[in-house]
């Protein structure tokens, strides 16, 4: 099947998803100018993948948890990952983790359990928020996660 359709052609669908899920994305705004999410990468389709990654924030400019996101997003169908997608350390540098929220994390531990570092990070979020776009994906899909965002509007 995917021979018959040809990959260039599936490439240029998956992108255009992409292309346009971020533009929706990155327009949502709280009543008071406040983006709504923050979107980690390139806004431009040049040199980009289509994989989402963001954070949402409330109109007060307060981090939404990815986790509370992530949750929410999967009670209505629409499958988001949370975390630090397996780059540790890039993770507290997009993050804007100081070197002192780290030190106080891991001072005094031979090992730390995830549970003792969502302690030592209290009011920070674990990670951010992404969309993995690809052959099964269709417009439904990236409009269902839009108004999803939307819903984040002035909360």
């Amino acid at each position: 099947m995917v021979e018959s359709v040809g990959i260039q052609t599936i490439h240029t669908r998956v992108m255009c998803l992409t292309g346009w899920l971020i533009e929706q994305l990155i327009m949502l705004r709280h009543r008071n100018g406040q983006p709504v999410v923050r979107l980690y990468g390139p806004t431009s389709m040049d040199m980009r993948g289509a994989t989402v990654q963001v954070n949402f924030f409330a109109a007060d400019s307060h981090l939404i948890d990815s986790t509370v996101v992530e949750r929410m997003a999967n009670d209505v169908h629409i499958s988001l990952r949370a975390g630090c997608h397996c780059n540790p350390g890039a993770r507290e540098v997009a993050l804007g983790f100081t070197r002192d929220d780290l030190i106080a994390c891991f001072s005094d531990k031979d090992s730390m359990a995830f549970e003792q570092f969502l302690r030592g990070i209290e009011g920070k979020t674990t990670g951010a928020l992404r969309a993995s776009l690809g052959l099964a994906s269709n417009f439904a899909d990236v409009y269902a996660y839009v108004q999803f965002a939307k819903g984040f509007v002035d909360r």
